[in-house]
């Protein structure tokens, strides 16, 4: 027989990039002792009644040459922000500020920090957007955009993070506009959402042809005059004049601040959840079935026997 004498069917192993991705926490076990490791929150919820676009998740991305531990690794995806993440809450049919982004990582060694909440203004007050991987955006009537805190975040978290500040909405309040969400790409701009940052070192098959945590874009107040929704950052919700977007799961993509409403918070975009990625380089794979016996002495004298 040609396989040998084995009967069964033959694989071909091959030497080749292995990227194991976690859409859910789990444990994650070598099979190099580097890699290229990605690690993106959860994004921000935009804020209700013509509010701040949320900001997309706080991104991680280490060299090539990123050590992976000796022993299994805890790996912890965060969920986007929405109403479970609390946030100060106005009562009800009041608007609410957005919910933050759950922080996504890699053991202790890399933590992304979840995406800020977008702000809102209405009858009994205003909050402002949130502080996060990147910041929510700021509410009408002139409220600041929050700071995106990722790059500074402690060890390698901040030196390989990105994340950038929302944007301060605008005024009058009569024909105004909140502020859109930071991305991991770049801060936002007027109602549009800061966009997202692509990973050529992971397929396009993954987050949103390949982009990740882009921020989420404004609420408009067009009944009154006012400009338009912004639109949002790739890897994050949808563009175009909707009420409400939300953000994409599993890309760390931020949800668009709300239009007018007079059902607060239901129309505010929520946040998309996060997302944690490895490359390995030269991973022995195609390995389950039957090997050939020229295969078994070609890859023990290459080192390549596991």
């Amino acid at each position: 027989m040609s396989n040998g004498g084995f009967i069964g069917p033959t694989v071909a192993p091959s030497l080749g990039d292995l990227v194991t991705a976690f859409t859910s926490s789990g444990t994650f076990t070598r099979a190099k002792s580097t890699g290229t490791v990605a690690v993106v929150a959860g994004g921000g919820q935009g804020g209700s009644s013509i509010g701040g676009g949320g900001g997309g998740g706080g991104l991680i991305l280490s060299p090539s040459s990123y050590p992976l531990p000796a022993s299994p690794v805890t790996i912890t995806v965060g969920g986007g922000g929405g109403p479970s993440t609390p946030h100060p809450v106005q009562p009800p049919g009041d608007a609410d500020q957005g919910g933050n982004g759950v922080d996504s990582s890699f053991g202790t060694a890399l933590v992304a920090k979840g995406g800020g909440g977008g702000g809102t203004y209405f009858n009994t007050g205003h909050q402002e957007g949130a502080p996060g991987g990147s910041g929510g955006g700021g509410r009408r009537n002139g409220g600041s955009g929050a700071p995106g805190t990722q790059p500074g975040e402690p060890g390698d978290s901040g030196s390989y993070g990105f994340g950038n500040s929302g944007v301060t909405g605008t005024s009058p309040d009569s024909s105004g506009r909140g502020g859109a969400g930071g991305g991991a790409g770049g801060a936002g701009s007027g109602g549009s959402g800061g966009s997202s940052k692509a990973m050529p070192a992971f397929p396009t098959s993954y987050g949103l042809t390949g982009n990740y945590a882009g921020g989420g874009g404004a609420g408009g107040n067009t009944p009154q005059g006012g400009p338009t929704c912004g639109t949002s950052g790739g890897g994050g919700a949808g563009g175009g004049n909707t009420p409400y977007a939300d953000g994409q799961d599993n890309t760390g993509g931020a949800g668009k601040g709300g239009g007018p409403a007079t059902t607060a918070p239901a129309d505010a975009g929520t946040g998309g959840s996060g997302v944690v990625l490895i490359k390995e380089a030269d991973v022995l794979q195609n390995t389950s079935g039957v090997w050939t016996l020229a295969d078994v002495v070609t890859n023990k004298k290459a080192g390549t026997w596991t």
